[in-house]
């Protein structure tokens, strides 16, 4: 069984036999007479390319003499190298050599058919372009003088900053002014919130700063995990602290400290997050979440696949390598738009212009070169800076579709001026199935790739038609040149068992797929058997991993228990899912207006109703499964009635028969009592009219 997985591998990786010469065993026993046993054990393999360059290679397997194993050799003459493949490079387009050498070869006449002369011609011009090419030099050495010409620019600057070719470089740089969108923006920093930014770093911030960094992790390129800092700060914690006061005191960072232990600037960016980004963006704002784009895009799809509603479309855009490709010059224009104060905008550009990159290649550094853009993924800054950038994309789209009467919303969606939901680097956007809608987005894009640097993947982003827009899709297509997609828009995708021990694949459980599990499980209610199809492969995983034997030692029941109570500490997926998503609930009870998905649950689901006697039936899929939880949750819920502004009389389960409404379904017409009251001074019940308020805990 063993070699013909061994004969399998071989074929699978398209390697062969080298012809073998001299002995025809490459192993022996070293032992005498009936003993004696001889094996061919070692073998050389090659693939087709070296078979293509040395043709004539073969193995000569000598004596073993003292060894157990024979020597192999390889032979064969290698010194006649084949010509490499010709490859035309395109930048002797520009040479002024160029026409005219084609010219010349193409001038000649060869007979036979039309096909058979271009061949010719062609064949001809390599030659000629080797020539060339080896006359205007390697592309690779013109990289090297490149370098070198980058590399005198960088000493310039540290020499003399204020040298006149520096300036007339620095001239060369766009210029971005991003302010005229502050009308359409959520918020722009006030002089005390600028003024918190910048306020001094004291030896406290920066200690623990380096102490809330896990032990393991490194700071930085250096090799020094944080563990060592921790360690040794009573030795060195004097001059670290000093080195970092000097970076937010002249704003100035050497190359070799650019590292994520600055973690006090994304500290102090994510507190005014929450102002600046607008409800549709969830990602990486602190107090937010993403799971509530996901049910509100649920709510939006509703229907789409059913003729007779309105026509609407969604366009699922993609970004092409998002943190990448931001301009700089863009991202400083960000920045004073949302008012950050210089200060602070000089620390940010210092450390995302000052890093030096290397290619690690088998565990080794090599090279170390300058980047020109983008952010660095890994960063705790990126995610923020990013959201930010995200930002202006919004704030552009509402200026023009203020600006713009033909522009139509999405259906439900006009009453908050809801048109895109984001998800990091990827966003839906949401209109009414017609050509001057989606003409708007078209332009939206195309004016943030310019300025930002962050372009639409074509092949990658998709147009979402309703049932009853089919009408419009040529049309629609041709207006955006994105995909066709359909519903649902991404699935979960399978993972494969790797060679792991028991201990191996128990942590590839709890730190990869729970979180798989977990992403899910904030999103949406999983369905029962998905679970349980979900808890047999990880079971199956983790007692016999892909080699298929095994059996399970206890039940997962046990597995699931946390590590104190004798389990391995595997969450219950079925009970995380109920916790997880009674959050969304909860916030729909606070009637939480920061999220987006809440406001517009309470706008079109729950318009002069409750959350505890809406109807189930209507409504997405997601909000209906939502809605079965609420006598899970009731019991921790404690009512306190306080003044009853934000209180239902009747359709809030405040007292022990449940809400008033289903035991007493004409109580309010009967006793004149309103759905909503308030208690007067004198803590006696005022039944005068009020409007219906949502319900509110406090």
């Amino acid at each position: 069984m063993a070699m013909n997985e061994f004969r399998d591998c071989i074929m699978g990786t398209g390697l062969i036999h080298l012809p073998v010469q001299g002995e025809m065993f490459t192993w022996h026993n070293c032992s005498e007479g009936d003993r004696s046993l001889w094996k061919r054990l070692d073998r050389l393999l090659v693939n087709d390319n070296w078979l293509r360059r040395w043709p004539d290679s073969y193995c000569l397997c000598l004596n073993a003499r003292t060894s157990d194993h024979s020597p192999m050799v390889l032979r064969g003459d290698t010194s006649n190298h084949s010509v490499s493949m010709f490859r035309f490079d395109n930048y002797l387009t520009v040479s002024s050599e160029f026409t005219p050498l084609v010219q010349n070869v193409w001038r000649h006449t060869i007979a036979g058919t039309s096909m058979y002369a271009v061949t010719r011609k062609l064949r001809a011009l390599k030659p000629v372009f080797r020539t060339l090419r080896k006359k205007k030099g390697d592309l690779s050495l013109n990289v090297k003088l490149a370098a070198e010409f980058l590399g005198k620019v960088q000493q310039l600057l540290q020499i003399d900053r204020h040298n006149t070719l520096l300036i007339r470089l620095e001239k060369r740089r766009k210029f971005i002014d991003l302010r005229h969108l502050r009308p359409w923006a959520r918020h722009v920093l006030t002089r005390d919130e600028s003024q918190a930014l910048v306020r001094p770093v004291t030896r406290e911030d920066i200690k623990d700063a380096f102490f809330d960094i896990a032990e393991d992790k490194a700071p930085g390129p250096d090799g020094y995990s944080s563990g060592f800092y921790k360690a040794a700060w009573p030795v060195i914690g004097e001059e670290v602290v000093k080195a970092i006061l000097e970076f937010f005191i002249t704003g100035r960072l050497l190359r070799q400290v650019n590292t994520t232990i600055l973690a006090l600037i994304p500290k102090r960016l994510r507190l005014v997050l929450d102002k600046l980004i607008s409800p549709s963006q969830n990602a990486f704002v602190p107090g937010r979440s993403i799971g509530d784009n996901i049910l509100l895009a649920q709510e939006l799809f509703t229907g789409y696949k059913r003729q007779g509603l309105p026509k609407r479309c969604a366009l699922k855009v993609d970004l092409r390598k998002a943190y990448d490709t931001v301009e700089w010059d863009f991202l400083s224009a960000v920045l004073q738009l949302f008012g950050f104060p210089s200060t602070f905008i000089g620390w940010i550009e210092e450390c995302v212009t000052t890093p030096m990159f290397s290619v690690c290649i088998n565990g080794n550094p090599h090279g170390f070169f300058k980047g020109s853009r983008g952010l660095r993924q890994g960063d705790p800054m990126s995610p923020f800076l990013f959201v930010l950038i995200m930002e202006v994309l919004q704030l552009m789209l509402k200026q023009l579709i203020d600006q713009n009467e033909g522009f139509s919303f999405h259906w439900r969606c006009k009453e908050l001026g809801l048109f895109q939901l984001c998800f990091a680097d990827d966003l839906l956007l949401f209109c009414k199935a017609e050509v001057a809608s989606v003409q708007v987005f078209r332009q939206g894009l195309d004016e943030f790739a310019k300025l930002s640097g962050l372009h639409a993947n074509p092949q990658k982003s998709q147009l979402i038609l309703s049932r009853s827009a089919q009408d419009v899709r040529e049309q629609l297509l041709a207006a955006l040149q994105f995909q066709e997609g359909n519903l649902p828009i991404s699935r979960l995708k399978g993972w494969e068992s790797i060679q792991l021990s028991f201990a191996g694949r128990l942590q590839v459980i709890k730190s990869v797929l729970m979180a798989l599990n977990v992403y899910w499980a904030m999103a949406f209610i999983l369905p029962k058997g998905v679970i349980r199809e979900v808890e047999k492969k990880m079971r199956t995983f983790l007692w016999k991993g892909n080699s298929g034997v095994g059996y399970p030692k206890v039940a997962w029941s046990v597995v699931c228990r946390p590590i104190e109570e004798g389990g391995q500490g595997i969450r219950d997926i079925l009970a995380l899912n109920k916790a997880l998503m009674s959050r969304h609930l909860w916030n729909v009870i606070q009637n939480n207006q920061s999220s987006i998905w809440v406001k517009w649950i309470t706008h079109t689901r729950l318009r002069h109703k409750s959350v505890w006697t809406v109807d189930v039936r209507g409504g997405s899929w997601g909000w209906r499964k939502l809605l079965r939880l609420r006598d899970a949750l009731l019991p921790y819920i404690e009512f306190k009635i306080g003044n009853g502004d934000a209180f239902s009389l009747w359709h809030d389960p405040w007292h022990s028969l449940g809400p008033l409404i289903t035991r007493f379904p004409r109580g309010p017409g009967r006793t004149n009592i309103p759905e909503a009251t308030k208690l007067s001074g004198n803590c006696g019940w005022s039944l005068e009219l009020a409007a219906y308020h949502r319900v509110g805990m406090h």
